[in-house]
This record gives structure tokens, C-alpha cells and sequence, in this order.
């Protein structure tokens, strides 16, 4: 089947404002909703590569999107590369414009299986992962982070240039830490090193 797919570069090139990802905010109505309001692009709430391996209902419909969405992203997340990689390929078959994935949830029960923000710990894993994902799929893949782990691994630097080199199209950089959370002081000073 043939998608009018719309590569996300292009589209912020048009228009710089970007639904960011949101575990139970993004859904299918309010990306609909948002687009309307002038969004450039939306994501998807983060998808669970493992649900979707398990062919979770639940999880399948986190993924669903119309037409009118357009330009979208599928957000996956996961600690095992090749399930990312099918999930990707999966978000692809469904007409994903992009898969992003997500680097920056804190969320204890993402980071305890070393998905999120813990692959910030894991270097190589997190390079892997990307490789994988990257070589299983033609359309483009992001990814999301945040300035590091803690206070005392600040990488989001080094993760950048890991990203470029293994063809991601973009980096969008929480502007806080894992042991940040959703609170603190965001670190915008580091952020205009990077």
C-alpha cells in the first residue's frame, strides 16, 4: 500500500512546532485536535517495543493515526534491539511518516528494564539499538533524550554525535536529567553547549 508519506525535516522546515510525545496525553483524538491548531508535526505517545512483540491489543492502538495527522511519528521504546527494529518496521508497514524513540522516560518501570533514559547509561547498548533500528526501516528515525542520567553524566553531547553517525535524522533533548524527573531547574545552559 502507498502512503502520501511527508519526511519530518521537510515538514519543520515549514513549520518549527512539534507535539512532543506524551505517555496518556498524545492520543489519537488530541493529535487530531492538535494538527487542526496548527502543530507542524505530532508523535505518538511511547509504544512498547515488547507489547508490540507480544501483539498487545492495547499497545497496537497506541499506534493507530488518520490521514489528517500527517506528518506523525511513532514513538517506541524498549531495551532489546530487535524488537525495537520490528516495531519500527511495523510503524513503517502502518504508514509512519518516522519512528522516534524514546532515550528520556524516567519513569521507574521503563528504567528498571534498562529502556528510557537508562540506555543513556549504556552507550554501546543505546548505539546498537539505534544501528539496528536504522538499518531495519527507510523511513527516518529520531530519537528523544535527556541531558543525562544525572548531574554527574551530562553525555546528551556525546549522544548527539552517536546519533548523527549512525544516521539519525534528529535529536530532541529533554532539558532535564533522569534524576530530574519531571521537576527541578531545566539545564537550558548545557543544552546551548551541545
Amino acid at each position: 500500500m502507498a502512503f502520501a508519506r511527508i519526511h519530518p525535516l521537510e515538514a519543520l522546515r515549514q513549520n518549527p512546532f512539534v507535539l512532543a510525545p506524551m505517555a496518556g496525553i498524545t492520543d489519537h483524538p488530541f493529535r487530531t485536535f492538535m494538527r487542526k491548531m496548527g502543530s507542524g508535526l505530532v508523535v505518538t505517545e511511547l509504544v512498547s517495543a515488547t507489547g508490540i512483540e507480544y501483539k498487545s491489543e492495547r499497545t497496537l492502538s497506541l499506534m493507530s493515526f488518520e490521514e489528517a495527522q500527517r506528518p506523525v511519528g511513532i514513538q517506541l521504546f524498549g531495551e532489546e534491539p530487535a524488537h525495537v527494529a520490528r516495531g519500527a518496521q511495523l510503524a513503517e508497514e502502518m504508514g509512519a511518516d518516522f519512528v522516534d524513540l524514546n532515550f528520556g522516560c524516567p519513569v521507574p518501570k521503563v528504567v528498571k528494564k534498562g529502556a528510557g533514559s537508562a540506555m543513556l547509561k549504556d552507550l554501546p547498548a543505546m548505539t546498537e539499538m539505534l544501528r539496528a533500528t536504522v538499518a531495519a526501516v527507510k523511513i527516518p528515525v529520531t530519537i528523544k533524550i535527556r541531558t543525562g542520567w544525572d548531574s554527574t553524566m551530562l553525555n546528551a553531547d556525546e549522544v548527539a554525535h552517536i546519533a548523527f553517525n549512525e544516521g539519525i535524522t534528529w535529536v530532541a533533548i529533554h532539558g532535564r536529567t533522569r534524576a530530574q524527573g519531571y521537576n527541578g531547574r531545566a539545564d537550558w545552559n548545557y543544552i546551548a553547549e551541545v
